[in-house]
Parts: C-alpha cells; structure tokens; sequence
C-alpha cells in the first residue's frame, strides 16, 4: 500500500489589480498534507498563464511542512490584452503522485488604457472643385475607441464633407473616414493657392489628436488653356488658308477637265450626225452649247439574262474592337464582386487584383474579411464605412488553385448586403 500524498494550496490575497505594463505580486502558501517527504511544482492556469509565473517554480516539503512562494502577474501594455476581470487557477502538483493536485482560485483585474493614433493621407490634395483625403485612426489601447472627426480652417476659406463624422474601433483595429475638402470660391485664371486646414480627431475621454492638412487650389482654366486655344485658332486659319487657295482651285481645275473632255467628244459626235442628216452643224466656239437643262447623260445600264438577279451590294464591314483585348505587359482585365451570396471566386489563371471598393450602402453593422484560401488579406468593421476603395501598387496576387473568398458578418438586423469589388488583370 502506498503511503498518502497531498497538497493544500492558499492564497494570501486571491483578488488582485494590475495596470498594462506593470507587475503584482501575490503570496501562495503550499502545505504537505501527505506522509512522505515531496516536491511540488507550481504554476498557473488559464488566460493569465501567458504572462503570470511563480517564483520558486518548485518547493520541497517534509510532511505536515509549508512553504511560501510569489505568483507575479505581468500583462503586457498591449492592444492584445483584454482589460477587465482575468481569473485564473494556482496549481501544486506532487512529483509522488503525478495525477494528483491541488489548485486554488483567484483572479487579476486588469486595468484598460487608451492608445489613439491617426493619419491624413494624402496630406496635401489638389484640384479646382475639391480634393480628398482617407483618415485612418488606430486603436493601439485595449478598450473599444470611440471618436469624432471634425474638420476646420482658420481663414474660413473652405467647406469640409467628412464621411462618417464619427468611427467606433476595437482593440487593434483601424477605423477609417473619408474627408471632402471644398473651396468656398473657384477662381478662373491664376497661380494656385495653398488653403491649410486642420481635423481634429476626438477619443471619447481623451484628448483630441491634431492632423494638418493642405487643399492646392487650382484655378478653373489650366495654364495651358490659352495657349491651347491659340494654337487651335491658328490651325482653323491655316486650314481655311490651305483650302481656299490650293485645294479648291485644284479641285476645281480637275472638275472643270473631267467634263470637258466628254462634252468635246459628245460635241463632235452631234456635228457628224448633223452633217449626215444635212442639217447646220453646232458653232466650234461653245456660243450654241446645249441648253441649261440639258443633263449630263446617265451611266448605262448592265443588262441582266431573264430571271438573273442584280447581286446584292455588300457594305463594307466595320471595325469592332476586341472586347477581350489583352494588355501587353499586364494581361486581360478583369472585374467582380463578392457578397453574402456569392463569397467565393475562383479565375481560370493567375489574378494580379488591384483595386478593391467596398459597400456598405445601408450602413450595417459587423465584420468584413476578404480572405485568399483561408489567409485574412483585410479586415474592416461595416460600421466604418459605406464605400470604401482601396488601390494597391503591388497587386495582390490569386493562383489558378487559389480562392478569393469573402467572410460577412452583420449586426443589424435585415438583410446582409455589403459587397466587395475588385478588379485587375488575368493570366494564362
């Protein structure tokens, strides 16, 4: 019969609180309920495991001793880090007696912080009519970031659209808002004008983040405008120049030598029947010609076999461009789209994707993730948008035994009817 073994396992203080970033500490005592001389390794269970540790790890006890030992919970100051109430379990396991143990409960409040960042992109735009920017605001904290977007300019010079005024972004997530950037008055001709302006992105319980930003405004009529029309003036003239004073006589002299060829030999031919018949022949000089009305004769005829048909007259035919025209260097451009249901695609070669636009019409709320195969290639919250491109220099790329796929969640209630748009280039 094999002698009793056992632990009992306290903790000095079973509720603790710890900030991200920092450390506490909490007093284990170990008791040997058993009666042999063991050794019992410590360690602790649950979600605290990846960042707690127990100093000793192991204690030797006779029987009826005890021992203390340190648990130390560490969370890192990370997005990853859920904040609130953490439990966790503090095992003894006897080396006698492997299967057995002893485990005592506790917990660890983790504290929540709030780590906003964000980013105008482009910083500068330009144009006549308005210019647009993409705010991206990241949420490196581990607590749920809600914030307003709001848009200004000293001068009073413009008028800002910003689409959705406000972003709600999880823990190490992005959230992502469109700004119209409008001149309140155009200007036809003139060197562009640099109208600054400043957004001003509000964290609920925070302080707000500042981002610069610059419209370019360019006048209406480009530069190059009146010197385009110049140039086209001096064209029509040219033209006009050129026909009235070498084409049209040319044409003219060609006409007037195409007829008289035909009215001489016509001509002729009347004199010598005339003369035949006895009667007084036309005049050499063209003073008795054929009267105003007379008509130029008409081409002849074909004469046609009985019951033989005139072939139809085929037009020419028209050029019609290829609608599968192949760029050359890239392939043949391609376009779709990816919905609640149609989540799946697949392309007869190699898709290089570069332009996605997504499409939240409605405004839901929920998840969206574009996915190849099963690899996550990105992620938005529904919430964050109602139409949303994006553009990649490097395109993305999807085999002919890969899958682009599209996985939809929504919050709301309805119908799901988010999509997703792409488009690019195939090959063979």
């Amino acid at each position: 019969m094999l002698p009793p073994v056992g632990a009992s396992v306290t903790l000095v203080t079973p509720a603790v609180a710890v900030e991200p970033g920092q450390s506490v500490s909490v007093t284990v005592k170990v008791r040997n309920t058993g009666s042999v001389v063991d050794e019992f390794a410590l360690d602790v269970l649950g979600d605290a495991a990846a960042w707690a540790a127990v100093e000793p790890p192991t204690v030797n006890l006779f029987p009826g001793a005890e021992a203390e030992a340190t648990a130390v919970f560490r969370p890192p100051r990370a997005a990853s880090t859920p904040a609130g109430l953490v439990p966790f379990g503090l095992r003894a396991r006897s080396r006698e007696d492997p299967a057995g143990s002893a485990v005592e409960e506790g917990s660890v409040t983790v504290g929540g912080y709030a780590d906003p960042h964000a980013e105008l992109v482009p910083r500068t735009s330009r144009g006549s009519g308005s210019g647009s920017h993409d705010v991206a605001v990241d949420n490196r904290g581990n607590t749920r970031l809600s914030a307003e977007i709001e848009a200004t300019d000293a001068d009073q010079q413009l008028k800002f659209d910003v689409k959705p005024p406000a972003v709600v972004v999880d823990p190490g997530m992005a959230g992502f808002a469109k700004v119209r950037v409008m001149p309140a008055k155009r200007f036809w001709r003139g060197q562009p004008k640099t109208r600054p302006f400043q957004l001003f992105i509000k964290p609920e319980g925070g302080l707000p983040i500042t981002l610069d930003g610059t419209l370019l405004q360019e006048s209406v009529l480009p530069p190059w405008f009146l010197k385009a029309l110049l140039l086209a003036l001096l064209a029509i003239v040219a033209l006009a120049i050129f026909w009235l004073f070498l084409l049209k006589p040319s044409i003219q002299t060609a006409a007037s030598e195409a007829v008289s060829s035909p009215l001489a030999s016509l001509k002729q031919d009347v004199n010598q029947a005339l003369g035949n018949a006895g009667l007084p022949t036309m005049p050499a000089g063209g003073g008795g010609g054929a009267s105003p009305s007379a008509a130029a004769p008409a081409p002849p005829t074909p004469t046609l076999a009985p019951g033989v048909t005139a072939p139809p007259v085929t037009p020419p035919p028209s050029a019609t461009p290829d609608a599968g025209a192949v760029i050359p260097g890239l392939g043949t451009p391609i376009d779709g789209s990816l919905s609640k249901t149609a989540p799946t695609v697949t392309f007869k070669g190699t898709a290089f994707l570069t332009d996605f636009l997504f499409s939240n019409p409605n405004g839901q709320n929920g998840a969206l993730v574009v996915l190849r195969n099963t690899t996550p290639l990105m992620r938005l919250r529904l919430e964050n948008f109602r139409d949303y491109d994006v553009h990649f220099v490097t395109p993305i790329v999807i085999g002919p035994k890969d899958q682009l796929n599209l996985s939809l969640v929504c919050e709301s209630a309805g119908e799901c009817d988010p999509a997703v748009l792409y488009s690019g280039y195939l090959r063979p």
